[in-house]
């Protein structure tokens, strides 16, 4: 490989905050990478009317599109619904020039992507967008001053919980995590059947929204190589409340989105559930026999902080090869940043990335599921003081299914959250490495 487009693959390998450049595995030659650039210039065939395609899979995108089709005339949308193993095809698509211009997929799967040079850089078209997102959700998709996606949806936490249940046994909502035990404890002592949470070792989200809140992340940037931080302290402290927890039985293990996990839920033997802003309509829709009796608060806070969780979301990218990159964007900024486009994708059931959507008519509705509590008032609170640290590495999906491995062996007492962690760390390690790509220990 060629030391120049070594050079190109480090600079788009390295976080925004990161100081210096990363180096990579090879992605492709010079030559493309050359042509990819003339291809994506955004000015062939952008005298008349022209039609781009777009991936997507968030409900009511068909009447978003139509909406978007009636008004520009001149940048035709044709819509595809992604559904099963659709998301799957978009590397080789993109790899073999087939792709849509637009595509939405999982932030988490950017710098798998970018790797292998299959994303359009935006910054000189949208660069200047950064206020209009949230900064957590802006800082997932800029990598050394590049920008690679714009931000369409995310996760922020926040915690559900019965209020029946606290007021009959008198407890207090918890505010912070240390307040989060000893309601646990309070309710196990009040009856045995409760428990303040459950511990789900196949449901990733949970933890990763706690590590993030902590300021902490999975991955960074040191110098020319990537640093794996699923052990670091900020993890820890996390590992430490949840080794609590367990120790203690105050969390039912069961596994999430399971029949039996949805049973301890309408049965109310589990009084809280700490997740992100797209649960609640699943709840309702999982567990309707419990209308009425639950609301939202803020998440429980680490000492000395005031900051929230998330769990990542989805953004939309305009892959290499495209020929309409100025039209692709026009319709994406759109799609995300509109009155009309942030309403379609609210009622969609997504928590919009945009600054404006938090503050939408849409979605500040009173939920009577949860007593008639405008339940987006607190998540998108949350959504602002998600700490900007998290960092997405090329494995994002290999660390993933390793810690589902490695919490499986926690829920059966085999191991402890920190020796989990440890021997996730030495995993992560590997994969990397595997991947040829550098890591400093």
């Amino acid at each position: 490989m060629a030391r120049t487009t070594r050079r190109r693959l480090g600079t788009m390998l390295a976080v925004a905050t990161a100081p210096a450049l990363l180096l990579a595995a090879c992605g492709s030659d010079e030559s493309s990478n050359d042509d990819s650039a003339s291809d994506n210039s955004g000015t062939a065939a952008d005298d008349g009317p022209v039609t781009i395609s777009f991936w997507g899979w968030v409900p009511g995108l068909e009447e978003a599109v139509a909406q978007w089709n009636d008004e520009n005339p001149d940048i035709r949308v044709d819509f595809f619904r992604m559904t099963g193993d659709d998301g799957d095809r978009i590397p080789a698509a993109i790899d073999n020039g087939t792709a849509p211009d637009v595509v939405q997929m999982s932030v988490h799967s950017l710098p798998g992507h970018i790797v292998n040079n299959r994303l359009t850089d935006l910054t000189e078209i949208a660069g200047d967008w950064e206020d209009r997102f949230t900064p957590s959700s802006w800082g997932s998709v800029v990598f050394d001053g590049t920008l690679y996606a714009i931000p369409q949806d995310s996760g922020p936490s926040g915690l559900m919980y019965r209020t029946d249940i606290f007021d009959e046994h008198g407890i207090d909502v918890p505010e912070t995590w240390d307040d989060y035990i000893e309601a646990g404890r309070a309710l196990k002592d009040a009856d045995p059947d409760l428990t303040i949470a459950q511990f789900s070792p196949n449901e990733t989200g949970f933890w990763i929204q706690s590590v993030w809140q902590n300021g902490g992340t999975w991955n960074g940037i040191d110098g020319d190589a990537w640093t794996v931080n699923v052990a670091d302290q900020e993890s820890l402290e996390v590992a430490e409340i949840w080794q609590t927890l367990l120790d203690e039985e105050l969390v039912t293990v069961v596994e999430m989105w399971t029949p039996e996990f949805w049973a301890e839920v309408n049965n109310g033997t589990i009084a809280t559930i700490h997740y992100a802003a797209w649960f609640p309509v699943l709840l309702e829709e999982s567990a309707e026999s419990t209308a009425g009796n639950w609301a939202v608060a803020p998440s429980p806070t680490f000492d000395g902080t005031d900051t929230a969780g998330d769990t990542g979301g989805s953004v939309n990218v305009i892959p290499t090869g495209t020929e309409h990159v100025e039209q692709a964007a026009a319709f994406i900024e759109w799609l995300n940043t509109s009155d009309d486009g942030l309403e379609h994708l609210i009622n969609g059931g997504i928590f919009p990335s945009a600054v404006a959507g938090l503050e939408h008519e849409a979605l500040m509705r009173e939920e009577e599921f949860f007593g008639g509590q405008v339940i987006n008032e607190v998540f998108a609170e949350a959504a602002l003081k998600v700490p900007a640290t998290w960092v997405d590495g090329p494995t994002f999906e290999l660390t993933q299914n390793a810690l589902k491995d490695e919490f499986a062996q926690v829920a059966n007492g085999r191991k402890t959250f920190a020796e989990a962690l440890e021997d996730l760390r030495e995993r992560s390690v590997a994969d990397l490495t595997g991947m040829g790509l550098s890591v400093r220990e």
